[in-house]
């Protein structure tokens, strides 16, 4: 099976990352070469010029892909997790990723996300420390075509992996 970009986007909170960390760790246990590329960490390195414009966001969104795509060429399975608002950056990424784009949708309410709240970003949302966040103050688009959609409010994180599995492992992609 070619290698696929696995794009894992939702709202913060949604379980991208946790997700992500886990379908990693059993892509290489299938000896699969892996890497997870979290939109929060690139914002701390390669992106750190970029704030949350429209067009620092989209440009925060090309760079990743193609960084994705320097990883896909040299054969690895590539595992984004980035929330990805809008949906020209997905058409931006299919674009830069062709055949080996896959979206997947991590879909969890908005109320949930701000209940889990791991890194206390609705928090400072209230307090009005933090505008511009996405899905509050800035537009998050529901994704017009996902290759997958994964609810994460009533499933085990285990159960998520499966259902992401099963996918990409299945000859629907």
């Amino acid at each position: 099976m070619q290698t696929k970009c696995l794009w894992l986007l939702g709202l913060s909170g949604a379980g991208k990352t946790t997700l992500g960390e886990q379908l990693i760790a059993e892509l290489n246990s299938q000896n699969k070469k892996c890497i997870l590329l979290d939109g929060d960490l690139l914002r701390k390195g390669l992106n750190n010029n970029l704030g949350f414009s429209t067009e620092d966001r989209l440009e925060n969104v090309r760079r990743t892909a193609e960084v994705a795509k320097l990883f896909l060429n040299e054969g690895y399975w590539v595992v984004v997790a980035m929330i990805t608002p809008l949906e020209i950056m997905r058409t931006e990424n299919r674009n830069i990723l062709n055949m080996a784009y896959t979206e997947i949708f991590i879909d969890t309410s908005l109320e949930l996300c701000q209940k889990r709240d791991p890194k206390g970003l609705y928090k400072k949302v209230l307090q009005n420390k933090i505008t511009n966040f996405t899905g509050i103050d800035s537009p998050f688009e529901i994704p017009a075509s996902p290759n997958l959609i994964v609810k994460t409010f009533d499933r085990s994180i285990r159960e998520c992996v499966d259902q992401i599995k099963a996918f990409i492992f299945s000859d629907k992609l």
